[in-house]
Order: C-alpha cells, then structure tokens, then sequence
C-alpha cells in the first residue's frame, strides 16, 4: 500500500456511486478505501460496486471486522481490539487498530499483523463511544515503536493536521468526516489527496 489519505467509506454515511466518486477524483485516489460497515449484517449494498471501482483502479481495498467478506477484489481485513486474533493466513493482509503505546508494541511484534491503525488524533464524532484524542505527540511515539510496519492516523483529521501527520512518520492518514460531510465528497477528497501528495 502506497503512504497518503486513506478513505473510511463509512455505511451509512457515504452514500455515492463508487464509480462516480472515483470518476470525481480525476486520478487523485487515496492510497487505500476501509469499508467500514458495522450496522450491516450481511454484505452492504455497495460492496459488489465498491469492490470493483477498487480493483479497476488499482486502489487497495480493505473491509473492517469482517473476515466472511474476504472476497477475490478485496486485499485484506481490519481488526479493532476487541475482533479477536488475526487469522492465521499470510496471504491475507491484516491491520490491526491501537489506542496507546502497549497496544502498539503488541501489534509491532504479531507477525500476522501487517500495519496498525492509530488514534483518535482528534476528537471524533464518526465513531460513537470514542477514546479521548491521543494527539501528534503521541502518534509520533507509536511510529517509533512500531517496528516500521505503516501506521496509519485516524480520528478527526483534516486537511490541517496533514503536515504534522506527515512529519511524524505516519504512512497514511485517515478520513471519514472530513470527506462525507463536506458538501461534495469527492472535491473533499481530492484536496486531501494532493495536500498529502504536495508535502
């Protein structure tokens, strides 16, 4: 996966055709998509669309939680603390999310574990229950130790923490609010993208 913005499609709240979003973005793709769907029982409505925009541009597809929905066009699954042990299958790329810096070293030394999710940087409201923001400081210090697998920034960024993402390190930054609350999403997004790509 290439270091940049990676984009949370966040059910429910992005509710764009794949193919028309990433059409948007005039070849200004994030590193990678998350589905993120953690009211849906069974495969969303757009997974089939989303796997196929994904595959046709060559954007690294991730699902969260999910290991039933590891599909051909699907490069590999996300685990939060509580999603149990990462499958024993190296074909399968997994991350892992990490809140402090023993879950971090705890991840940085699972073999099964190919990058780490880390945050909230920021207050967030796209995920209910959050942690208390941890902040650039400590973003900084969860690169360090994490044994130069990628770790990825989540949690309430904008395009005004990219520079300090950037310089501690981090391989991506992630969005959710940033892009599916802004009036048009995929404009949204396109100017994280070359924010990321003009540091």
């Amino acid at each position: 996966m290439n270091k940049g913005i990676y984009l949370i499609w966040d059910v429910p709240s992005a509710t764009a055709s794949p193919h028309q979003f990433f059409d948007a973005l005039e070849g200004d793709y994030p590193c990678a998509v998350q589905l993120r769907a953690k009211r849906s029982p069974t495969r969303p409505f757009v997974f089939d669309a989303l796997v196929t925009a994904c595959r046709e541009r060559s954007i690294t597809l991730i699902v969260n939680d999910r290991i039933d929905w590891l599909v051909p066009g699907v490069d590999g699954l996300h685990l939060g603390q509580d999603d149990g042990d990462p499958p024993d299958d190296a074909s399968i790329v997994v991350g892992r999310s990490t809140h402090d810096l023993e879950q971090v070293r705890d991840a940085a030394t699972d073999d099964r574990i190919a990058m780490l999710g880390f945050g909230p940087i920021r207050t967030t409201r796209s995920k209910a229950n959050a942690l208390p923001a941890r902040g650039i400081d400590l973003l900084a210090r969860a690169v360090e130790q994490a044994q130069r697998k990628p770790v990825i920034a989540i949690g309430g960024l904008t395009g005004d923490d990219l520079l300090s993402v950037h310089q501690t390190g981090a391989h991506a930054a992630a969005v959710i609010s940033s892009v599916w609350s802004a009036p048009d999403p995929a404009a949204a997004l396109r100017l994280l993208v070359r924010s990321w790509n003009a540091l």
